[in-house]
C-alpha cells in the first residue's frame, strides 16, 4: 500500500514537472519581450498580440504540455484546449496588467487641450435654504 501511494506521487510530480519548464520559458519570454515592448513604445491595446506573435514558440510548448498533462489526467481534448487557452490568457492579461502600469507610471500623463473641462456650477439662490 505505501508502495503504491509512493509511486502515485512519484509519478504526479513528473507529470507536473513536465508543465514547469515550458511555463517558465514563456514567463521568461514574457518579461523579455514586455522590456523589449516597452523601448519600442507598443500601444497596450496592441501589446498581446505583440507578445503572442513574440512568444509564440514558448506559448505553443507550454499550451502543449498543458493539454498534454490534462488529458493524462483524464480530461476531455476540448476541455484540456479550453484549459490550456485559459491559462495562456491569464498570463498574457496579467502581463498586459503590468505592462499598463509600467508604461503608465513611467510616461507623464498627456492632457488633450482641446477636450473640455470639467465646470463647478456656481450655487443658485433657490438651492439654499431659507434662513429665518
Amino acid at each position: 500500500m505505501i508502495i503504491l501511494l509512493a509511486a502515485s506521487s512519484i509519478t504526479l510530480t513528473a507529470l507536473q514537472a513536465s508543465i514547469n519548464a515550458p511555463r517558465e520559458a514563456f514567463r521568461t519570454c514574457l518579461k523579455e519581450s514586455s522590456a523589449k515592448a516597452a523601448d519600442e513604445k507598443v500601444a497596450a491595446d496592441g501589446y498581446a498580440a505583440y507578445i503572442r506573435n513574440a512568444c509564440s514558440g514558448q506559448l505553443g510548448s507550454f499550451k502543449g504540455a498543458v493539454v498534454k498533462f490534462d488529458m493524462g489526467n483524464k480530461m476531455s481534448k476540448k476541455a484540456a484546449d479550453q484549459d490550456a487557452e485559459s491559462m495562456v490568457s491569464d498570463f498574457v492579461g496579467s502581463a498586459l496588467d503590468h505592462y499598463k502600469y509600467m508604461v503608465g507610471s513611467t510616461a507623464p500623463a498627456k492632457q488633450d487641450a482641446s477636450a473640455p473641462k470639467a465646470v463647478t456650477p456656481a450655487p443658485t439662490p433657490a438651492a439654499e435654504p431659507n434662513k429665518p
